[in-house]
């Protein structure tokens, strides 16, 4: 009985620091990991949206052309170097993937085309919906206006994208999300209706 009460302590002994010294790791790490994060997501602006030269986050615009599936969670005009709007970049959260959210970062220029897309997170399958984030896959939407499609019987329409393999879902979840910032750029900005708010 004795070696049981023992045996325990130091097992709750073990557990105890292991959980302290955890605790410490995440205080000691969390914030370098927040700003790489933040970096990240910085850097997914410039990648969509190559000609600006800065972006303008617009404080709490309306959303509800993003209704339940999706979520925007940053909107933010885009400048060139001499201070003309080209467009804007969407942080958008869809939570219809496969494997749960998926985010992706859009940038939509002034006539409601789609400069560039890149998905930020996910947690797909890998090898089948975590091909999301193979630029050859994601950049089929590069150049899109109006509403997007997918097929998985190979593209014919100028709207049309390629559905990834053996992944209907993960595709239609960014496809819906796209939809939505297209929707959300023409509606809030006047994107792809003769221009923007310039």
């Amino acid at each position: 009985m004795k070696k049981i009460v023992i045996d325990t302590l130091k097992l709750l002994a073990i557990t105890l620091v292991a959980g302290v010294l955890l605790s410490v790791v995440y205080q000691l790490t969390k914030d370098t990991i927040a700003e790489a994060e933040a970096k990240e997501l910085t850097d997914s602006y410039s990648a969509v949206m190559s000609d600006a030269s800065d972006f303008v986050e617009i404080e709490s615009p309306e959303t509800e052309a993003f209704g339940e599936d999706n979520t925007l969670n940053t909107a933010l005009y885009a400048y060139d170097s001499e201070g003309n709007e080209i467009g804007t970049v969407l942080s958008v959260t869809s939570h219809k993937g496969y494997g749960g959210d998926i985010d992706i970062t859009i940038g939509i220029d002034t006539t409601g085309t789609i400069t560039g897309i890149v998905v930020t997170s996910m947690s797909e399958t890998s090898g089948l919906g975590a091909n999301c984030q193979n630029e050859e896959w994601i950049s089929q939407y590069i150049g899109k206006s109006g509403e997007v499609a997918y097929t998985k019987t190979g593209a014919t329409q100028e709207n049309e994208i390629d559905a990834i393999s053996g992944a209907t879902k993960t595709t239609r979840a960014i496809t819906n999300a796209v939809n939505a910032a297209l929707d959300f750029a023409s509606d809030y900005f006047g994107y792809g209706e003769g221009g923007g708010n310039s």
